[in-house]
């Protein structure tokens, strides 16, 4: 194409892997964190198949400056503790969860689409009467001073900020990657629930922490190939 090099946009296989067809997409971000209005992209892939995707910068870039993206998500990275480790998180070593590992996780179709808003967009609900939010979505207001019934709107959380309550680290739980942290968190605004904790270990957790909600796989059903997903809280990263 006789592209200059300088012009060609990091792979990111030496810091981020090979992550098969998000790759382009992932460059396409990459590239727009340094891009200036008026700049032109052209994003092309290839593999059981090719497209080819022409950009063209405007000044709305400069909305998303301060969004983190590839460079800070890199720079926020957690190395594994192993390479046994990778070899569990990849499942390709077996793994012996024990008898708590017999049990299925899986969550109905039918109870995901049903619930879909809830658990995968980590929709609630807010009081139109009194403002109190509150997670999962409730027909009755949990404000013992309010008690409005089916005066709600939808709320979303998974935007918020929030802190950590309590918690705890279950070494029984069955997990690749043991103790199971978990605990409840309070949102910025009001609202509680118990979440999942990832991206830390149970030495760096604390009552207080600051944490975000993350949108992460929480299963993988074998014999369906179906994967789950849910929104776990992290703590905040740079």
């Amino acid at each position: 194409m006789g592209a200059d090099p300088a012009q060609l946009q990091d792979t990111l296989l030496s810091t981020v892997g090979d992550t098969g067809s998000a790759s382009p997409l992932m460059m396409l971000v990459a590239a727009l964190e340094d891009a200036k209005p008026g700049d032109k992209i052209l994003v092309a892939s290839f593999g059981n198949g090719g497209d080819a995707m022409f950009f063209q910068v405007t000044e709305k870039i400069k909305n998303v400056a301060d969004k983190r993206a590839v460079k800070k998500h890199v720079a926020a990275k957690k190395d594994l503790a192993s390479y046994e480790k990778y070899l569990a998180f990849r499942n390709l070593a077996p793994m012996d969860l024990g008898m708590r590992g017999e049990i299925s996780i899986k969550t109905p179709m039918s109870a995901l689409f049903r619930e879909r808003k809830v658990i995968l967009s980590l929709c609630g609900s807010k009081c139109k009467k009194c403002g109190t939010p509150q997670y999962p979505y409730q027909r009755v207001c949990v404000n013992p001073d309010c008690g409005a019934i089916d005066q709600m709107e939808d709320y979303r959380f998974s935007d918020k900020k929030a802190v950590i309550f309590t918690y705890t680290g279950d070494n029984l739980a069955a997990s690749i990657d043991p103790p199971s942290i978990y605990g409840l968190v309070d949102f910025d605004g009001g609202g509680r629930f118990w979440f999942d904790f990832t991206d830390c270990d149970l030495d760096s957790v604390k009552v207080g922490m600051p944490v975000e909600m993350t949108f992460r796989r929480r299963y993988v059903d074998e014999p369906s190939g179906v994967h789950g997903y849910s929104w776990k809280a992290a703590p905040i990263r740079a």
